[in-house]
């Protein structure tokens, strides 16, 4: 397998929005550069280095239906064995374990946990990819609540409400967002018999349904820090969560404007601003964490 193949068997362009949750985590978790200056960077990782062992992982469980959808990957090229895949899988997950091992037990952890999850959106038995909610569900889990968890046990915060407050706005947040990248998809999926929700509701339905998820989790931030649930008072909040969710607000206008696909095998054009919006509200909350 070339160099090039592995690469974009990680899908480097995901792995952004990792790294800002795991960075911006440890950053807000301890008010600016962790205490432990390297456990931020262990933590980085891991967390990019497990990323890229889901993606490529995912690939494996999905070449029936990237040989319809992305016949350019890859495993449907013939640019890398299966054989070769598992065992860039292998490495990466280790890779992962070993430097989150390095950063502390409660990171640790989140490591760990990620790794069936995951598992269980790609292989079957479970495959949840095929079960429209649970599919959201699962990857809601590790891309949402885990990442920002992890992040904030890099930087000595796992026990703070504020990291499972915000790991659980990250979960709804990718509930409804993880769907943008089936639009995109409904070919492959439909003929291997994953029932996402554009097959399940139509495009322009599943996409009514994916635009509230888009911008609410972001329109919470100022309702919470009213309770005093996260710090800082209103006014940041409410500066943040507002330019979060008009970022939101465009995503969501183009999706339900355009929902069916582009049709040259790119991902909806509102899957990239999901993932630029995901990885500004990461660094957005440290920021903020961070001028308290």
């Amino acid at each position: 397998m070339t160099l090039r193949a592995a690469v974009r068997l990680a899908r480097p362009a995901t792995l952004p929005a990792v790294a800002a949750g795991v960075l911006g985590g440890a950053v807000a978790a301890a008010g600016g550069w962790p205490a432990d200056a390297l456990a931020p960077i262990w933590a980085l990782l891991s967390g990019v280095l497990l990323t890229g062992a889901s993606n490529a992982l995912n690939q494996i469980a999905d070449l029936e239906t990237d040989r319809i959808n992305r016949p350019d990957r890859p495993l449907p090229r013939g640019d890398a064995t299966t054989r070769a895949a598992w065992a860039f899988t292998a490495v990466l997950t280790a890779a992962a374990l070993a430097f989150g091992a390095a950063v502390n037990v409660p990171y640790l952890a989140c490591i760990v946990l990620t790794i069936p999850v995951t598992a269980a959106y790609s292989l079957p038995p479970l495959r949840t990819k095929r079960i429209p909610l649970l599919a959201n569900a699962t990857i809601a889990t590790p891309r949402g609540l885990l990442l920002v968890v992890a992040g904030w046990a890099a930087g000595g915060g796992f026990e703070r409400a504020e990291a499972w407050l915000l790991g659980a706005l990250a979960w709804l947040y990718i509930f409804g967002a993880s769907t943008t990248k089936d639009f995109a998809d409904t070919a492959g999926d439909e003929a291997t018999g994953c029932r996402t929700l554009p097959l399940v509701l139509g495009p322009r339905r599943a996409a009514l349904f994916v635009a509230p998820f888009l911008v609410a989790p972001f329109l919470l931030y100022p309702a919470f820090a009213a309770t005093g649930l996260l710090p800082g008072g209103i006014g940041r909040w409410a500066l943040l969560g507002g330019a979060l969710a008009a970022v939101g607000g465009a995503a969501a206008a183009m999706l339900v404007r355009r929902p069916a696909p582009p049709g040259n095998g790119s991902p909806h054009p509102a899957w990239g601003l999901m993932y630029l919006q995901l990885a500004s509200a990461h660094l957005g909350t440290a920021l903020l964490f961070a001028t308290l």
